[in-house]
């Protein structure tokens, strides 16, 4: 799926290793990448985004509705 998010917006700093985290607080979202390879198809599951490459392998795991995640674990 496609973002416009800046990377200067982005709360943590993005790292070379992988698995990378990366966390935007004004678009209440958060990406974690876990594997290099090209996005072919994603698909949404539990408000998450599951991105995979060529091979069907997940590379990309996308949070949508940060807070709200968040809200629900501490009830």
């Amino acid at each position: 799926m496609a973002r416009d998010n800046s990377l200067s917006k982005l709360s943590k700093k993005v790292k070379k290793t992988l698995p990378r985290v990366m966390i935007d607080t004004e678009a209440d979202f958060a990406s974690i990448k876990i594997a290099e390879g090209v996005e072919r198809k994603s698909y949404i599951k539990n408000g998450m985004v599951f991105c995979e490459d060529e091979r069907g392998r997940i590379i990309e795991i996308q949070i949508l509705n940060l807070s709200s995640l968040a809200l629900s674990k501490v009830s």
